[in-house]
């Protein structure tokens, strides 16, 4: 029996690397808490440039949050385990209320930390916290943006190509005489691939700057859109239609064959609405 081979994937060793130069950094300049280095660079790593910014700049913003509503209850209230529970509920308000909820939990354990603290001043200990988780999400970002780049553009045009492959098996199915396909592997790829395009078009404003970039991915998303569309339509329709000579040859073109279907004369109007679908189907997957 063959032994199955353990990959291990550049994001996962990306993240050691950010955690191990992050408590390096902190060691270096003299800070007491590694922990917090390492649970910020761990919390930042994302499978894209553009998410690590956005993770890292709403994780420094919780963690600094935390630590001050955490100095605030302290200096006003007495401590209590009360306190504590009732200052984890107010802050995950107010970071529900300013839309920063993927910082809840950093956030949380910040607070949680400067709260129950009892080494130093409360106010040099939020500090130095802050400073900590600070390091950590910087160390993340630029390790993630440095070490093998994401590419977020070359994962779209691989889902793409693949969206393209399975809609033309549909399409010939339905132009030999199947009359509906599922498409529902067809919807969930094409979701995924408007996430990516989501990831291309932040990373281009991070990483290029490049407009032309992002307005490639969009024009193929919404071609791609308008397949599944007319693959909807056709399916819906639930008919065996006559293909006109145009889209015989236009099916040909698409799939590199001489079609031997005989031509038969367009006689209903399901026939008209089928081959105006068709049509725009074959020219699209064409255009690909």
């Amino acid at each position: 029996m063959g032994s199955n081979k353990v990959k291990i994937g550049m994001r996962t060793i990306k993240t050691g690397l950010a955690v191990m130069l992050g408590v390096t950094v902190a060691e270096l300049v003299g800070l007491r808490s590694p922990l917090f280095v390492a649970i910020g660079a761990i919390s930042t790593m994302q499978t894209s440039v553009s998410e690590s910014f956005v993770m890292g700049k709403n994780r420094i913003l919780g963690t600094i949050m935390g630590a001050v509503v955490a100095v605030a209850i302290a200096e006003i209230l007495p401590y209590s385990n009360i306190f504590l529970g009732l200052g984890i509920i107010l802050l995950i308000q107010i970071l529900n209320i300013l839309g920063w909820r993927k910082s809840i939990s950093l956030s949380a354990i910040v607070f949680s930390a400067v709260y129950l603290n009892r080494e130093m001043g409360m106010i040099e200990y939020a500090t130095n916290r802050v400073i900590d988780t600070f390091i950590g999400i910087v160390m993340g970002v630029l390790v993630n943006y440095l070490v093998a780049t994401p590419d977020s553009e070359k994962k779209f045009y691989a889902e793409v190509d693949a969206f393209v492959e399975v809609a033309k098996e549909y399409t010939y199915s339905l132009i030999v005489g199947k009359k509906t396909v599922n498409l529902e592997n067809l919807r969930s790829m094409l979701s995924d691939i408007e996430k990516l395009q989501d990831l291309v078009r932040g990373d281009s404003n991070i990483l290029y700057d490049n407009e032309g970039q992002k307005l490639d991915t969009a024009k193929t998303l919404r071609i791609l859109e308008e397949i599944f569309n007319d693959l909807s339509s056709i399916t819906a329709m639930d008919y065996m239609a006559i293909v006109s000579s145009k889209n015989l040859i236009l099916a040909g073109q698409v799939f590199q064959i001489t079609p031997i279907w005989y031509e038969k004369s367009i006689i209903s109007e399901e026939d008209i609405i089928f081959n105006y679908h068709l049509q725009r189907l074959l020219k699209n997957l064409y255009s690909m």
